[in-house]
């Protein structure tokens, strides 16, 4: 069967590293980290760090959650950057597939506080539809005039890689030409964030609070919460070509699976699973992959599961392929985390230049993998990004730099 080429077109972002593509990426490959403590308002929590959006940005829909203020701005941004925001016509066909961890975080914890702490027995009456986990999508479907499949991806860390992969199978399968495909999340609310305490997940504010985030480090403690969206332009080779669009990369692999063991206990077979179905899927080989943009949370379980898996799709090359974990500066964005990731790995490819894993103080030799611990320069053709969830779900999405026939 043949299937349909897919190229990316569009990048839109809004995270703490900043609110455009090149804004964003220079941050995170300088390692600069928008890492930092609470504000005073939220300091009653027991969780002190957190990485947060610039609070402008997210005034596109003042009336909706904040997950869907900053879906509209990253999907505004990845539309106009794509050359179709003044295009309706293109636009009314088009898919919009989001992944979201938990949606609409900011209105529940309002609809609650009022119903348990206030002792209300009335909550705003746009509660349900602000906080269900389709809201962010349907708003954008209704600001852009998007009319084709509006869906809804929710598998924790990996929900937006989830999102990106199922667009790529449905415009390979000719069921759309477009989709604007990405995730968002805004969960830095105060029952969200004692939920995540609870955990016992969390990096504690260290003396340099910057740097509490520390993937594949020795020392390395936790992770940092943080929010964000972004959104990519995913388009048929054909309708890119015939509309004369600037085409970024080419997405090219997509596998998932799922460890089928443990809600919480990440699990090698699963991760490799996944890698080796996207491999397959890219009709490449591991020896092809330039960069691997992990998923690297900083947990001590975590980071050792993933180096594992690697080492174990890797082999021999498992020393020298080049991963960092940009989670360092940006934090971990959760259900936003694979669309941000594999967003800042196709701007790696397109600038020669692999993003740091900031923080890393000394690196945990155990792990047996090349971690890029200060920004390097390589040219790079291919790239892989790693998103692996509570749950046990693992995506796992591959692209290459685009060359015409």
């Amino acid at each position: 069967m043949n299937l349909t080429p897919v190229v990316v077109t569009g990048i839109g972002i809004v995270c703490p590293s900043g609110n455009w593509p090149g804004q964003v990426f220079d941050n995170v490959a300088a390692g600069r980290s928008a890492i930092r403590l609470l504000p005073a308002s939220a300091r009653q929590s027991p969780v002190h760090l957190a990485a947060f959006v610039d609070e402008a940005v997210a005034q596109e829909s003042v009336s909706s959650d904040r997950v869907a203020q900053l879906s509209l701005a990253a999907g505004r941004r990845a539309l106009e950057n794509a050359g179709l925001l003044e295009r309706p016509d293109l636009l009314a066909d088009m898919a919009i597939h989001l992944g979201t961890g938990s949606g609409g975080n900011a209105t529940q914890d309002a609809a609650f506080h009022r119903l348990y702490a206030e002792n209300k027995d009335r909550i705003a009456p746009m509660s349900l539809p602000r906080g269900m986990m389709s809201a962010a999508a349907s708003e954008m479907s209704i600001k852009f005039g998007i009319r084709g499949q509006n869906n809804t991806y929710a598998v924790a860390c990996a929900s937006s890689s989830a999102a990106i992969g199922e667009a790529l199978r449905t415009i390979r399968h000719g069921y759309a030409d477009r989709v604007l495909a990405g995730g968002s999340e805004a969960l830095l609310t105060y029952g969200v964030l004692h939920a995540w305490h609870a955990l016992c997940a969390l990096a504690p504010a260290d003396q340099d609070v910057a740097a509490s985030c520390r993937p594949f480090s020795k020392d390395r403690n936790g992770l940092v919460l943080g929010e964000g969206a972004a959104f990519l332009v995913l388009e048929s080779l054909d309708s890119a070509l015939s509309r004369k669009a600037t085409i970024l990369a080419e997405l090219v692999g997509f596998g998932s699976s799922c460890d089928a063991s443990h809600i919480t206990h990440p699990s090698v077979d699963g991760q490799v699973r996944a890698i080796r179905l996207a491999l397959k899927d890219a009709g490449i080989s591991a020896d092809a992959v330039d960069y691997i943009n992990a998923h690297g949370t900083a947990t001590v379980v975590g980071d050792a599961i993933e180096a594992e898996s690697i080492r174990t799709v890797f082999g021999h090359r498992s020393e020298a392929v080049p991963v960092s974990s940009t989670k360092a500066v940006h934090g971990h964005l959760m259900g936003a985390g694979g669309a941000v990731e594999l967003a800042l790995s196709l701007l790696a490819m397109e600038h020669g230049v692999i993003p740091p894993t900031a923080n890393c103080r000394e690196l945990d030799e155990s792990l047996g993998i090349d971690v890029v611990t200060s920004t390097r320069h390589k040219n790079i053709d291919c790239v892989m990004s790693n998103s692996f969830a509570f749950g046990g779900s693992n995506n796992v999405l591959i692209a290459k730099k685009y060359r015409a026939a």
